[in-house]
């Protein structure tokens, strides 16, 4: 299993409820979302940002345990899509990524990202919505006029469409119509072939 959570593991025995990557449960009185299921291991994310790493099987084993809510589904683009936008859609959508990873874990990289986060990322010692508005003020300052909301509306996107839900659908709009147009002439040409 790993972080993208294809595979989910299942609790309580055989039929149990399966646990995945966005899959929220309550786990000793609280809600989390897991983050990632890699070695029988199983990653977890409060609301507030803090992060706890447990065998599954202390998960499954706890008196509260229950899964609360599937996870959203993810829209995949169809392959190849991303690279066939413009660059700086794209790089725009990179950028984005970045941030938003960086007030999640606390590093532009991700949760395995090397080296301490920078002070007002922490997330042991800052609570979500403050990283959220020390982003919003570190884009700001650098030129791109952000509000904590935009940037919790960018974390939902990234949550819920992974990198593709961070372009900006108004520029991905023509592409996406002309994708459709080229798969609809393509399943044209099979049929009229059958």
């Amino acid at each position: 299993m790993g972080a993208g959570g294809v595979m989910g593991a299942r609790g309580r025995g055989f039929g149990g409820p399966v646990v995945e990557v966005g899959s929220r449960v309550r786990f000793e009185g609280r809600a989390w979302t897991v983050a990632a299921l890699a070695g029988g291991q199983v990653r977890l994310i409060a609301e507030n940002g803090e992060m706890v790493a447990l065998l599954l099987s202390l998960l499954f084993a706890d008196e509260g345990f229950e899964v609360v809510a599937a996870p959203a589904v993810c829209r995949v683009p169809p392959l190849g899509l991303l690279e066939s936008l413009p660059a700086p859609v794209r790089e725009r959508a990179l950028v984005w990524e970045r941030h938003v990873r960086e007030v999640e874990t606390g590093h532009p990289g991700g949760s395995g990202a090397a080296g301490p986060a920078r002070a007002e990322y922490d997330p042991e010692v800052r609570t979500l919505a403050q990283r959220e508005e020390a982003k919003a003020a570190e884009l700001s300052a650098a030129g791109m006029p952000t509000s904590a909301v935009t940037v919790r509306r960018m974390r939902a996107r990234y949550r819920d469409g992974g990198l593709w839900g961070l372009v900006d659908q108004r520029t991905a709009r023509p592409f996406l119509s002309d994708h459709l147009a080229d798969q609809m002439k393509m399943a044209a040409m099979w049929s009229a072939a059958r």
